[in-house]
């Protein structure tokens, strides 16, 4: 056999090494997102039979039966919103260090560290939890600039204070800011964003505000802060 020919056929078998290869990569991380899937949704449901049996109601859209497993669920559904922006899609997240608290990966291998945190009243929980009525819708209806931009203020410069030690191992370090406040609707957040100032979102690459699901624009709401 010709030298040349030799050649051709050891580059051909090659060629078909790196392709099983990165197949192979591609159906492990598959199944691995698969299982997370599958995990999330066993937790959902048993979060909903435990539902009755927990003290807290007030913006319990995120609520699962521990912390976690309702890390990666946010994670997983404020990146599936992010995808068609990204042009990738994500295929291994796992909880990271704290901080981060979720570390994703894409198909094109572009990694994001992600520090999730929550926008709620806390004044509201307690009042929903010792059953004041008149108080607590008050309180739910007292949204507005003024408010909103005293919560995000603490949680930026916080979060940027805890994660300003990460190291550099990701390409996008992301605060994840998500809220089932039912005053705040994804439209009420961009009015207010329209009037206030934000401090600097320093570490962070991307910082977002994933509302829970609203009936009126059938999905989940996704504003990105700082554009």
């Amino acid at each position: 056999m010709p030298t040349e020919e030799i050649m051709n056929n050891r580059q051909i078998l090659e060629l078909k090494k790196r392709r099983r290869k990165k197949l192979d990569v591609y159906f492990n991380r598959k199944a691995h997102r698969e299982a997370y899937e599958k995990q999330l949704q066993l937790a959902f449901y048993e979060y909903q039979q435990k539902r009755v049996g927990m003290p807290r109601k007030h913006a319990d859209f995120f609520e699962t039966v521990d912390k976690g497993t309702k890390e990666l669920s946010i994670a997983m559904t404020f990146f599936q919103l992010l995808e068609s922006q990204l042009g990738e899609h994500l295929v291994q997240v796992q909880l990271a260090g704290d901080p981060p608290d979720v570390a994703v990966v894409t198909n094109k291998g572009t990694s994001f560290g992600i520090e999730i945190t929550e926008l709620v009243s806390e004044k509201a929980i307690g009042l929903d939890i010792k059953n004041k009525r008149e108080q607590y819708l008050t309180e739910i209806l007292s949204w507005n600039a003024n408010t909103l931009q005293t919560k995000l203020e603490k949680i930026i410069t916080g979060k940027a204070e805890k994660c300003a030690s990460i190291e550099p191992t990701y390409d996008n370090l992301v605060l994840l800011i998500f809220t089932d406040e039912p005053r705040l609707t994804s439209d009420v957040i961009r009015d207010y964003l329209s009037e206030i100032k934000l401090p600097s979102l320093s570490p962070f690459d991307l910082v977002y505000v994933l509302t829970s699901y609203e009936p009126k624009i059938n999905r989940y709401g996704l504003i990105q802060l700082g554009t």
